[in-house]
């Protein structure tokens, strides 16, 4: 069966890493084999995030490091800033590029915290569906901006009341943040674990701040459609 995403690494060498991915096909989340046993450092209560709602008790594994546990298994990792050349498979089109395996793995990391079942995660699961790998700064706001202002549009179908604005992208990535910084604790307890933990800090530094991003990228984006600046 073919994956709907594959992430191909290949070293300097010519070493070749694949790490296919497949979804669930009525939730989209990431589809992990149901005999995969997660190692404790997955476990939910195990540098829980302190706004996590879920319940040790009845959770045993955190979603997203059991998503992360199994990616990141299928493969053994180099130094962080080894060059590597990367080529990201979907069913539409395949993405290419030469870059450091920590940039690469960050964009991994990304894509599989976005598909998985954590809560805080599924208001970014469109941006993992519509997966754009090494996106910038600009690429990756104008997209987050776009799915949380269509979140908004839609929400008014039931809820004519609903503010169309991105107040929620602003509360998602703050949540965003928490994760990142519980991974960062989780993945720094794991021998040869620096690359991953290193991506995950790289990706963190691009959800920083949301709120000084809208005022940076907004001017930019109204001349793009044309809007006179605001006085």
């Amino acid at each position: 069966m073919k994956p709907d995403f594959e992430y191909r690494i290949t070293s300097t060498t010519g070493a070749l890493t694949r790490i296919p991915l497949y979804l669930e096909k009525d939730s989209r989340a990431i589809q992990i084999p149901g005999d995969f046993q997660a190692p404790a450092w997955a476990r939910l209560a195990h540098q829980q995030c302190n706004h996590c709602p879920l319940d040790p008790n009845t959770t045993r594994d955190c979603p997203v490091a059991r998503n992360v546990a199994y990616v990141f298994s299928l493969a053994s990792w180099g130094d962080s800033f080894e060059d590597i050349h990367l080529a990201v498979q979907t069913p539409q089109r395949t993405y290419a590029m030469d870059t450091s395996l920590q940039r690469a793995l960050g964009a991994l990391f990304g894509l599989v915290c976005a598909l998985s079942s954590c809560p805080y995660m599924l208001p970014l699961r469109p941006m993992g569906i519509f997966h754009l790998p090494l996106a910038t700064e600009s690429e990756t706001f104008f997209r987050a901006a776009s799915v949380f202002l269509m979140h908004s549009y839609l929400q008014r179908e039931t809820d004519p009341e609903a503010p169309v604005d991105l107040s929620s992208m602003e509360e998602a990535y703050k949540n965003l943040r928490e994760i990142n910084r519980s991974f960062a604790c989780r993945l720094r307890e794991i021998d040869g674990a620096e690359a991953a933990t290193n991506a995950i800090i790289l990706l963190d530094m691009l959800t920083r701040d949301v709120t000084f991003q809208l005022e940076e990228q907004m001017p930019h984006l109204r001349r793009l459609f044309g809007l006179t600046e605001k006085s």
